[in-house]
């Protein structure tokens, strides 16, 4: 049972359901409002991801991961995409295993998890993805999204820091466990 624990394999609070449910709501908020240029594209969906990996583990940042890709996808009118989906459980893991249980986020975790993510998840998986679906060839993309994603890691680890130390922020984290 212990093990299961490790995971956040736990049934969870009213309170712990309604953090969900608001991280979630954010996620897909700040998903929806990016900036973008025509080279440069920045967005926040990822504080929302963190903090559900941070507060909830491994277990359920992943069943969020997959309502939030589902719901957006819904909610954008655009086609789903299971790529998509498997990128977003990747990222959710990664998180987890850098920021469950731990009280203070160092600045090395959150430096590991967001290249992690970046090499993985948003230059490697997510430009394979709108590759099979763009019918191009996946170095076609490469090189503008390796520009965006490196420009896009200092702003990232930043924020999760200051985000995740911050003395406010956790006061807020919740017992979300029954």
């Amino acid at each position: 049972m212990k093990e299961l624990e490790h995971w956040g394999l736990r049934p969870l609070s009213i309170k712990g359901l309604t953090y969900i449910a608001i991280l979630m709501a954010i996620e897909i908020v700040l998903n929806k409002f990016q900036f973008q240029t025509s080279y440069l594209e920045i967005g926040f969906g990822f504080i929302a991801v963190a903090f559900i990996a941070w507060w909830f583990g491994p277990f359920w940042s992943t069943i969020v991961a997959i309502l939030v890709d589902v719901l957006t996808s819904i909610i954008n009118g655009y086609g789903f995409f299971i790529g998509f989906t498997f990128s977003g459980i990747i990222a959710a893991l990664i998180f987890s295993f850098a920021f469950y249980n731990q009280e203070k986020v160092s600045w090395l975790r959150v430096i590991v998890a967001v290249v992690l993510i970046t090499l993985i998840v948003n230059i490697g998986l997510n430009t394979l993805w709108i590759s099979v679906m763009a019918h191009t060839s996946f170095f076609y993309y490469l090189p503008l999204r390796l520009v965006n994603n490196i420009i896009m890691i200092p702003i990232q680890i930043i924020i999760l820091y200051i985000l995740m130390n911050n003395k406010t922020i956790q006061h807020f984290k919740p017992n979300v466990f029954k």
